[in-house]
């Protein structure tokens, strides 16, 4: 293709061509999976967030035993655990994307990736200690 759209210039030669071929062999879905993924997890925090802030405004918990059976009940349980796994996936969703973004050096973005993950897991398996009840 010598011509691009008639335009008298070399396509090879400019380099569109190839940029466009860049831009389209990449996987936009994945990006757009992600980000959806963060702003749905996002907006579950928030809902969760104004639920306990009215739930303790209208009705406070006096005392432990209140406290106890109150989370151990199967709904609550059930909403904190989404709302530790959204705020699971909204932190490493954005944690990667700046590390991505602003880390050049794929060592130090790979040690980045490495402590986050880790840490992320360390407070996963917190967590399911938490939310499994010991009786």
């Amino acid at each position: 293709m010598a011509h691009f759209f008639g335009c008298g210039c070399d396509a090879n030669r400019s380099g569109f061509l190839d940029t466009m071929r860049l831009r389209t062999t990449g996987s936009a879905h994945t990006g757009l999976g992600e980000w959806l993924l963060q702003r749905l997890s996002a907006v579950y925090m928030g809902v969760f967030v104004i639920y306990l802030v009215l739930r303790f405004a209208i009705d406070p918990i006096s005392d432990y035993l209140t406290w106890r059976d109150w989370f151990l009940a199967g709904p609550v349980r059930i909403g904190f655990a989404l709302f530790f796994v959204s705020t699971l996936i909204h932190a490493w969703i954005g944690a990667r994307s700046v590390f991505m973004d602003y880390l050049k050096s794929v060592w130090l973005r790979f040690v980045a990736q490495i402590a986050t993950g880790t840490g992320l897991l360390v407070l996963t398996l917190w967590l399911v200690q938490i939310l499994l009840p010991s009786r």
